[in-house]
């Protein structure tokens, strides 16, 4: 009687752990039906995976967003081996159509370039005269540090091959402040 008796309990016992672990088991969730992913980002394994360009936990935000807004700074050139007098300068970088897609104007040209990582780069930016003829091209890249900012721009004449570097180094401001 007793052995009935044990392996009666063991037996209710087994069932009732196993009702227990089939009912939590039952209940949980896929973390996908909750997860809303933006602009066309796709949930995997409770994560939403952003297309290029957009970035956050539900791909809510353009990797360009981040980097949009006024940064003000010094300017520093250098053209035949002299250095031209650091002088303060602001650099604005605007959004363009596209998640990482950006505008910049420095040294009244517009440039346009795509976020990659921490850093922008620039289409060339070429200078012509009346004819159409290409005078000068300019190269520019950014790169970011937190709020830090690094512009380098290169500007090759054409007809005598020779060079001028500029660089900006700033950090984003706070409208309205003057440089």
């Amino acid at each position: 009687m007793k052995t009935i008796k044990s392996i009666l309990f063991s037996a209710i016992g087994f069932f009732a752990i196993a009702a227990t672990v089939v009912g939590f088991s039952s209940c949980e969730q896929d973390s996908c039906t909750v997860l809303l992913c933006k602009n066309q980002g796709k949930c995997e394994d409770g994560l939403c995976q952003c297309p290029a360009g957009y970035e956050g936990a539900e791909c809510e935000t353009t990797v360009a967003s981040k980097y949009v807004g006024k940064y003000g700074g010094t300017t520093r050139c250098n053209y035949n081996n002299m250095l031209f007098p650091i002088v303060p300068d602001t650099v604005e970088i605007t959004p363009l159509a596209g998640p990482d897609k950006v505008g910049n104007t420095v040294l009244d040209g517009d440039f346009y370039g795509t976020v990659q990582g921490n850093t922008i780069f620039f289409e060339t930016l070429i200078s012509r005269d009346n004819q159409g003829n290409e005078l000068a091209r300019i190269d520019a890249f950014v790169k970011f540090d937190g709020n830090l900012i690094n512009v380098f721009l290169q500007t090759i004449n054409v007809t005598t091959q020779e060079k001028q570097a500029c660089s900006f180094i700033g950090k984003f401001h706070v409208p309205d402040e003057e440089f």
